[in-house]
């Protein structure tokens, strides 16, 4: 074997190395776009969190059928901004209270309503009685797709003299 076969050996040798490297860097990308049935993941997903107007209740309170709660919403917009709210507690329940009238109505612990706000209360007790620690969720539904766009969560916990505290 010549010392010009060998040479020109290591030559495509080389060659074919940096081309393979090259060609390891790129990795599997392509600038051609994905098929028309492919599935694109995107975030709809709306950061929520429940805004309390208060934050300790008790029943002796005038001012307010209880704790207020609201949907404080943030994120991507879907559905237009029309939503539908659930709310689940699994203890005490919710209540209306919205102008005109400002009459007080029970929504019950697991309700759905078309504008965010409700209040949260609980029953009346005899002193002494050991309340459980309360669990609140929201879960916020794009009105158009039915399709749930955002949650969140919030325990209430017990104070001195009946009263809730939420966290």
């Amino acid at each position: 074997m010549s010392h010009g076969a060998t040479t020109s050996r290591y030559t495509l040798f080389a060659a074919l190395l940096i081309t393979g490297i090259f060609v390891l860097a790129a990795g599997c990308s392509s600038s051609t776009p994905a098929s028309s049935g492919a599935v694109i993941p995107t975030s709809s997903k709306l950061n929520v969190s429940i805004q309390p107007d208060i934050t300790r209740y008790n029943l002796a309170m005038s001012s307010a059928p209880g704790i207020g709660l609201f949907p404080q919403i943030t994120g991507k917009e879907g559905g237009g901004g029309k939503y539908v709210y659930l709310w689940k507690t699994d203890y005490g329940s919710f209540l209306s209270w919205n102008a005109p009238d400002y009459m007080v109505k029970d929504l019950g612990a697991d309700v759905k309503v078309p504008g965010g706000k409700v209040y949260w209360t609980y029953g009346s007790a005899p002193a002494g009685t050991v309340r459980p620690l309360v669990h609140i969720t929201l879960d916020v539904v794009d009105a158009k797709t039915n399709a749930t766009v955002g949650h969140a969560e919030r325990v209430i916990d017990w104070g001195e003299r009946d009263t809730a505290e939420i966290r």
